[in-house]
């Protein structure tokens, strides 16, 4: 059984999960895990020790930290953080809806799905019988580039098994045989990123199956590993 799980906190899933935070924080942690092997997740807005920090509140990069949320800031500075990854510094990232998500969900095994890694993420739980895909939303209200990048990766879960789906995915497997693209580009979440100069994330977090990279999420140590 494949499913949408449709609440926003105390996640309770099967066996396996895909968090989808289309903009921004999954796309971010897919496009670090294209040249580092782990990303620690934290709430803190705070730098404690040594190491490359990446978040936001609200979309704006937190004071003091080296990036914000920024799927192109990071590929545009890929040079400097794996210099320092690869000096033994690790990669933190701060966000607010994904961090809650993570923290909060319980189930056997927790992949990061976006829309730039739908096809490999696809792939690498067609061997689960029961797979839920949580869309992290928006501040508690709904986000349809999170439902969207749901959709998107059903689409491909789709090929690669003969499965039952949920009416929630029927709902999103028909949305993204449209212009899903207009709809993200005019949804709330998008509209706070072109307003705070971030239209170029959301163009890239629309390019669809660019990175051949999954993160696998380990809640004792709060942290994102490399799989694919």
């Amino acid at each position: 059984m494949i499913n949408i799980y449709n609440k926003f906190a105390d996640c309770k899933c099967y066996e396996v999960a895909i968090v989808v935070d289309v903009l921004r924080a999954s796309t971010t942690i897919t496009t670090l895990l294209s040249f580092v092997d782990e990303i620690y997740i934290t709430t803190s807005t705070e730098r404690k020790e040594k190491g490359v920090y990446i978040g936001e509140r609200r979309g704006k990069k937190i004071k003091g930290f080296d990036f914000g949320n920024s799927p192109t800031e990071i590929l545009a500075n890929k040079e400097k953080i794996k210099e320092r990854y690869m000096a033994g510094e690790d990669i933190i990232l701060s966000t607010t809806n994904g961090t809650r998500v993570l923290k909060n969900l319980n189930a056997e095994e927790i992949y990061i799905g976006a829309i730039i890694n739908a096809k490999f993420v696809a792939d690498v739980v067609k061997k689960y019988d029961n797979v839920s895909l949580v869309p992290c939303h928006r501040e508690n209200t709904f986000a349809i580039d999170d439902f969207i990048g749901c959709g998107i990766i059903s689409k491909y879960i789709n090929t690669y098994m003969n499965t039952e789906f949920d009416e929630f995915i029927k709902v999103a497997l028909e949305l993204v045989k449209g212009d899903w693209r207009s709809l993200i580009l005019n949804s709330s979440s998008a509209r706070n990123l072109k307003n705070l100069g971030y239209e170029g994330d959301v163009a890239f977090a629309m390019l669809e199956n660019s990175f051949e990279v999954v993160g696998s999420y380990n809640k004792e140590e709060s942290k994102v590993v490399r799989v694919k």
